[in-house]
């Protein structure tokens, strides 16, 4: 019969539907619970501690390095635990997942992956267009829908008779173009004082023949001979009436939400040079 024929159909049609059906739910389940922000997270290097204590909620986190109490910044507030960097006390905490930077912590980080933890390795930003997908990482990793990412726009090209900067680092190594500092001074109207690409060695002679305007350099809080190039006699000559300004230490080892405050700080600097 007719009714018989069009059950029969049905019953097929279900059989050979379901199967995807369920599938479709189970992917959907399993793309929730993807969603779903860890709740134990472990930091191994400084970099990763204070983006954590930028982007995620305070129950979130395990423990931070403890590189974290070495370096103190404006934007890490409050209490935070920390571990001591061994293996034992980090499998202790149980994490649900643990960050590190590219660089670091190799041996420990690899060692956690052998033993089943759950690893995520952030390669460093190198432009600010890499540190905006390094910035909404991590937003995605705590589930921080709440933060919101700027927008950058194109470069801009400094004016030809713009001042010249010099961003100085430990054991006189200056920063050129193609890095992203360079890029930041570039969008706080600066010109680079080292036209070349890449970090390379400073020549003591060039700078007191041609001093740039300003210098810029970070030192740790505790004196060492690789952070006194500096305090030369004769640069310190040459830049007697020159902006010269020692940043928080960590600004630019570390790029963050805090390096667009950095931009606006030199756009400052840059401003009120301009107006001598």
């Amino acid at each position: 019969m007719m009714s018989d024929w069009i059950v029969e159909l049905v019953g097929k049609m279900i059989n050979k539907c379901l199967p995807r059906v369920v599938l479709l739910i189970l992917m959907g389940y399993s793309s929730l619970l993807s969603a779903t922000p860890y709740k134990r997270i472990v930091s191994l290097d400084i970099c990763s501690d204070w983006m954590l204590t930028t982007y995620a909620q305070r129950a979130q986190v395990a423990a931070l390095s403890p590189l974290l109490d070495n370096y103190q910044v404006d934007w890490v507030r409050g209490e935070w635990p920390t571990h001591d960097g061994s293996l034992e006390e980090i499998l202790e905490l149980e994490p649900d997942l643990v960050i590190a930077g590219e660089y670091n912590a190799v041996v420990l980080r690899g060692r956690l992956s052998e033993l089943g933890i759950n690893v995520k390795i952030l390669p460093l930003p190198d432009s600010l267009n890499s540190l905006l997908d390094y910035m909404q990482q991590f937003l995605s990793l705590v589930g921080n829908t709440a933060s919101e990412i700027p927008v950058l726009s194109d470069l801009p090209t400094p004016d030809s008779d713009a001042p010249r900067l010099l961003l100085l680092g430990a054991n006189a190594i200056g920063t050129g173009t193609q890095t992203m500092e360079h890029e930041v001074l570039q969008q706080a109207g600066w010109r680079n004082y080292i036209t070349r690409s890449g970090y390379g060695k400073l020549d003591l002679e060039q700078l007191i023949i041609d001093p740039p305007d300003a210098v810029l350099w970070s030192t740790p809080t505790s004196r060492a001979l690789a952070n006194m190039f500096i305090e030369h006699p004769a640069l310190k000559k040459v830049m007697k009436h020159k902006v010269s300004q020692n940043l928080t230490f960590g600004v630019w080892q570390c790029a963050g939400p805090w390096t667009w405050q950095q931009i606006e700080k030199l756009t400052t600097l840059r401003e009120q040079w301009q107006q001598k």
